[in-house]
């Protein structure tokens, strides 16, 4: 009468310390890595970054084309900023 409820332990112990092998996991459809992806290809928050720091630029050159250095500096520190942060960031 014994033998069942630890034969019953044991098989949920065992199932417990089971280990996942790799082809049972999936891997995430988007990856939050800062690398280029094996395509070469950059990150959906590379781009990000990369298309922010454009528009930064042609709207700061714009500005210094139009007014002057002095109406567009506020613009180029934010610049400076992103380009800071896009440095610790990727």
């Amino acid at each position: 009468m014994k033998q069942a409820p630890d034969d019953d332990r044991m098989a949920r112990a065992r199932q417990a310390r089971q280990v996942i092998s790799g082809s049972d996991i999936r891997p995430p459809a988007y990856s939050s890595t800062s690398y280029l992806t094996d395509d070469g290809w950059l990150s959906p928050p590379q781009k990000t970054y990369l298309i922010a720091c454009g528009v930064l630029l042609v709207l700061a050159l714009a500005i210094t084309f139009i007014f002057s250095f002095g109406v567009a500096s506020v613009i180029f520190f934010l610049l400076a900023i992103v380009l800071l942060a896009g440095w610790l960031i990727f």
